[in-house]
């Protein structure tokens, strides 16, 4: 595996060249744009080491022509500047469909530079699109469940069904690493998507055996939306599996909802007509119109966790919900805040009048087993978060 270090300081990328080769990586480092630009194009590298300042450039730029060459790697990030620079540069990068796998605030520490270099090298080795395809066949996945509540009274009203993937090798793989891979590819990406609706109908049957019935809640890509027979195909693995339509609800990202809005209103409104319900993700995070969204047949909007975790700090961050609060209300939509994790910000949300909440604060996502006793708990005014599974 070849790592590439950008950093106009030339002691910091002998370290990281240094640290690569002990790591049994093949490196080099530049210290300008032209020459990083040279060692894209003539040895592409597995791995970038990117420092934000770089004197004539910076990161962002740069980060803006990785993506715009789709560059296919890793990604470190870099800086001693500003530590939430550092972390709107690492959200940047996702956004800008790169695969962002570190953030490191210098001066580095040889340990965590270790730690991030041997993250990638062990999951580089083992994610491609064919692997994951294996994965799905030889049942390496599976759902984790995330509730969405309200509480007054307290009543689960959704649970989300989120995709894990338990490598035999490597161990347990975040979304984020293996999601942006699948997106790449648009019959992987169906692929995963069929599975996660299988096993989200299995689940429910599974809950159901358990005395527990809620909807269920599952991510669709915009790569799904390019076949105007899926409602068709979701009404039949309902049907086959006893899962009635309205129990399924299909979270769709603002930003991939409008891709292809002529196609998405096709399929969007032959899913509502089947009796499924549709929720906006990530709501606030596109830059979608509000005409478009009037168009489109969603029955719930997801108040996105960046908004929602800084609403008690930033007067922007809580106007911002308010407004989507209020939108969601005057469209006769539902509306969800996600990424809770204090009461403070769940009583904030109940005085601006969301009522329904998802994250930490409530559950942490668990297995179906794990369930019925996390909701006994909860039901009788408890605060149970299961513990994250590495």
């Amino acid at each position: 595996m070849r790592v590439l270090a950008f950093d106009d300081d030339a002691a910091v990328g002998r370290l990281v060249v240094r640290v690569a080769t002990l790591a049994g990586m093949e490196a080099t480092a530049v210290t300008e744009a032209e020459a990083f630009e040279r060692s894209l194009r003539t040895d592409p590298p597995q791995v970038v080491v990117l420092d934000l300042q770089l004197g004539d450039t910076d990161g962002v730029e740069q980060l803006r022509r990785l993506a715009m060459q789709h560059y296919p790697g890793g990604v470190v990030l870099m800086s001693g500047f500003d530590a939430r620079v550092l972390g709107t540069a690492r959200v940047l990068g996702q956004s800008l469909g790169l695969k962002v796998v570190g953030a490191l605030e210098k001066p580095l520490l040889v340990a965590e530079l270790e730690q991030v270099l041997e993250l990638v090298q062990s999951v580089g080795q083992s994610l491609s699109t064919e692997r994951l395809l294996k994965a799905i066949a030889c049942n390496e996945l599976l759902l984790e469940f995330q509730p969405v509540v309200s509480r007054q009274p307290h009543t689960l009203k959704k649970l989300e069904a989120l995709v894990r993937w338990q490598h035999p090798s490597v161990g347990r793989i975040p979304p984020g690493d293996f999601l942006p891979m699948a997106e790449s590819d648009t019959a992987t990406m169906d692929a995963l998507t069929e599975w996660v609706v299988g096993a989200a109908v299995d689940a429910y049957r599974e809950l159901v055996k358990l005395g527990i019935s809620v909807p269920l809640a599952v991510n669709m890509s915009a790569q799904n939306l390019h076949d105007l027979s899926l409602p068709d195909r979701l009404e039949q693995r309902l049907r086959t599996g006893g899962m009635p339509a309205r129990h399924l609800c299909l979270e769709i990202t603002e930003t991939a909802a409008f891709e292809n809005a002529v196609n998405t209103m096709d399929i969007l409104s032959r899913v509502r007509l089947k009796g499924m319900e549709l929720s906006i993700d990530d709501f606030g995070t596109g830059y979608s119109s509000l005409k478009m969204l009037r168009l489109m047949p969603f029955s719930e909007i997801k108040i996105d966790r960046s908004f929602v975790s800084d609403a008690t700090k930033s007067r922007d961050s809580r106007a911002i919900v308010k407004s989507i609060i209020d939108l969601a209300a005057n469209m006769d939509m539902a509306c969800v805040a996600e990424g809770v994790e204090t009461e403070e910000t769940a009583d904030l949300l109940e005085q601006l009048g969301v009522r329904d909440i998802q994250g930490f604060l409530i559950a942490r996502p668990m297995p179906v087993a794990a369930i019925p006793t996390w909701l006994a708990i909860w039901m009788q005014g408890g605060s149970v978060a299961p513990r994250a599974q590495t």
